[in-house]
């Protein structure tokens, strides 16, 4: 099969291929998102370890971290705005909103 235009920026991609830019079905995130949240996790984690910095709770120990919106995007933060880091638990607390 010949290569095809991809529908999003229309750069060339191999047949059956999926073009960086194409965001995942299951997160909405571009590959570029992704990596930029699991770099984030990565600083955090050589900085402080498997420390979760809490939301409406203390501090506490945590393996499951996760990057989050500062500002939650559905409470009209950026997308591509800044990312803090917080446990699966606390991610799913915090939802959409702004303070504790």
């Amino acid at each position: 099969m010949p290569p095809r235009r991809c529908v999003h920026c229309r750069q060339l991609v191999a047949a059956g291929a999926r073009c960086s830019c194409t965001p995942n079905t299951r997160t909405g995130y571009t590959n570029g998102e992704r990596v930029r949240r699991a770099r984030t996790v990565t600083d955090h984690r050589e900085a402080y370890g498997d420390i979760c910095p809490g939301w409406g709770i203390a501090m506490h120990e945590a393996t499951d971290l996760t990057a989050d919106h500062v500002r939650p995007v559905g409470a009209g933060g950026r997308q591509d705005g800044p990312l803090e880091v917080l446990c699966r638990s606390c991610n799913g607390r915090k939802a959409a909103r702004l303070t504790p």
